[in-house]
């Protein structure tokens, strides 16, 4: 699970890259190749935070008949936070946790023909990521190796899990056979 750290890592590198209202900042939110998930309220929680530290400071824009919008900004400051946040993190190990393997350590518990379904199924899901990781150019992976680590591990568990799909259907055929 992504802590406090790697989520305000996350927004201040955003806007170390450009400058962004609300609306913006959460479609780079929901964006597939994001390494952590950060809701939209939980987003505006955090930029209040980190504008309360002097971090990140927001102007009112208004455009045309539309409501205002806040445009968030870094400031110096927060330049600083995020770089010792980045040298902080990057240089640091912490295991992946997977809450999956929990599921997978115990598929035994369920007859050949349900394992098989359900994993055929996780397939099926794991593909649609795959697909929303692959597809960029060779210098997008370079400049974002973080896409392309997150590429490389569902490829990674799609050859596992299709391995493990392979399995269940010798099961389910010897269990047919018997």
């Amino acid at each position: 699970m992504s802590s406090i750290k790697d989520k305000n890592l996350l927004l201040l590198g955003i806007l170390c890259n450009q400058d962004a209202h609300g609306y913006q900042l959460n479609q780079i939110l929901k964006l597939p190749t994001r390494a952590i998930h950060i809701g939209k309220a939980n987003a505006y929680k955090l930029l209040a935070k980190l504008e309360g530290k002097g971090f990140v400071s927001h102007i009112e824009e208004r455009e045309g008949n539309r409501p205002p919008r806040l445009v968030y900004s870094i400031t110096a400051l927060g330049k600083e936070e995020f770089e010792r946040l980045l040298k902080e993190r990057l240089a640091e190990f912490q295991p992946i946790e997977y809450p999956d393997g929990v599921s997978l350590n115990f598929i035994e518990l369920l007859t050949p023909q349900e394992a098989l379904s359900l994993l055929i199924q996780r397939l099926e899901r794991l593909a649609i990521r795959c697909k929303a990781l692959t597809g960029f150019s060779d210098e997008i992976y370079a400049s974002h190796p973080g896409i392309d680590f997150l590429a490389r591990q569902a490829e990674l568990e799609s050859e596992f899990l299709n391995k493990l799909v392979e399995k269940y259907q010798q099961k389910t055929k010897d269990d047919n056979h018997a």
